[in-house]
C-alpha cells in the first residue's frame, strides 16, 4: 500500500448544480473559497466514500487539503487502499461528488462515482450526516442552470451502478463467510487457551496446597500446633491465601518486609515456643545419650531381658 499523498483532484466548480434531492444550488468562487478556508482536518476530516452513504460507513481515505485555483476547487487525499486505487485505475470509477453542511460551507465528504482517484493507503471508519446537501460536480452534463443529465447517460450509469452493487453484494457474503470462519476459529482457540490456564491453576492449586499441609503437619510434630486444630488451621491458612493485599512482617534483624497473610500466619504459628505436650514422639529426636543405650540391632527380647 502506497502512505504518499495524492495528487490534487478536482471536486468542484462554479455553475449552478442540482442537489441530491433535485433542487438548484449555485456556487461562486467566493463560495468554493469559503468551503476552502472553512475545512481544518485537524477538527473534522472528510472522509473519502463510495456514493454517499448516510449512515456510519467504512472511509476509504481522507481530505488532507483543500485548495481554490480560480472557479476550480480541489482535494487532495491520504490513506487510500490499495484495492481502491485499483478499482479506479480500472474505470469502474470515473467521477467524484462532495457533501457539504447545509449552509453549503462545510465539506462533510467527497463520493467516488467516476473521477479518477490516486493511489494511497488507509482504511477508517467515518459517521456521515444525513442532513447534508450532495452534488455531482464532474459528472458529464453537469454545468449550467440545472445541470441535467441526458437520459442515456443516466441510464448508463444506473446499469453500471446494478453491476458494482451485484459485485459488492458477492464481495460481502465471501467477507462476510470469512468473518464466521475467523470467529469459529477464534472461539476454539479461547476454549483451548481457557482449558489450558485451567489446568494450570489447578496445579498451581495442588501444589500450594500440598505446601500449606506439609507446613502445618510440621508445626504439629513439632509441638507448635495442638493436633486437633490441625484442620482448622488448614481451612483458615486457605482463605488467608485469596487474601491479595500484602501485610508487614518484622523479622528478627529488624527488617520488616511486606508477605502475604498466609506467609504472616505461617511465620507467627512458627514463632511459637514448642509445647512438650504435642510434639509428636514418634518423628521427635532422642534426648542427648538416649540414642547410645539402644543398639541399631537390638530386638525386643534384649531389652526386655535388661529390664
Amino acid at each position: 500500500m502506497s502512505e504518499g499523498l495524492t495528487p490534487w483532484v478536482c471536486i468542484a466548480r462554479t455553475g449552478t448544480f442540482d442537489d441530491s434531492q433535485g433542487r438548484p444550488h449555485t456556487f461562486t468562487e467566493a463560495d468554493l473559497e469559503a468551503i476552502r478556508a472553512g475545512y481544518d482536518p485537524t477538527k473534522s476530516e472528510a472522509a473519502l466514500v463510495f456514493g454517499h452513504p448516510k449512515d456510519s460507513d467504512p472511509a476509504y481515505g481522507w481530505v488532507v487539503a483543500l485548495k481554490r485555483e480560480g472557479a476550480k476547487l480541489f482535494a487532495r487525499f491520504a490513506r487510500v487502499p490499495e484495492k481502491v486505487r485499483q478499482l479506479v485505475q480500472d474505470g469502474r470509477y470515473r467521477y467524484v461528488s462532495m457533501s457539504l453542511s447545509p449552509d453549503k460551507k462545510r465539506l462533510l465528504h467527497v463520493g467516488l462515482l467516476g473521477a479518477a482517484a490516486p493511489a494511497i493507503d488507509g482504511l477508517g471508519p467515518v459517521a456521515l450526516s444525513a442532513d447534508g446537501i450532495t452534488i455531482n460536480f464532474s459528472a458529464p452534463g453537469s454545468g449550467g442552470a440545472g445541470g441535467n443529465m441526458n437520459p442515456d447517460e443516466l441510464q448508463k450509469q444506473i446499469s453500471d451502478l446494478t453491476i458494482k452493487l451485484a459485485a459488492a453484494q458477492g464481495e460481502i457474503t465471501s467477507l462476510k463467510a470469512a468473518l464466521e470462519a475467523g470467529a469459529k476459529d477464534k472461539a476454539e482457540a479461547d476454549k483451548k487457551a481457557e482449558a489450558a490456564a485451567a489446568e494450570f491453576a489447578a496445579f498451581k492449586g495442588k501444589l500450594a496446597d500440598d505446601a500449606r499441609k506439609a507446613r502445618v503437619r510440621a508445626l504439629v510434630d513439632s509441638g507448635r500446633l495442638a493436633p486437633a486444630k490441625e484442620t482448622e488451621t488448614l481451612s483458615f491458612a486457605a482463605a488467608l491465601a485469596d487474601v491479595q493485599k500484602p501485610v508487614s512482617f518484622a523479622a528478627s534483624d529488624g527488617k520488616v518486609e511486606e508477605i502475604s497473610a498466609e506467609e504472616r500466619y505461617f511465620r507467627d504459628l512458627e514463632a511459637r515456643a514448642p509445647d512438650p505436650r504435642f510434639t509428636n514422639f514418634a518423628t521427635a529426636a532422642p534426648a542427648p545419650g538416649h540414642a547410645a543405650q539402644i543398639a541399631p540391632d537390638a530386638v525386643p527380647a534384649d531389652i526386655t531381658n535388661k529390664l
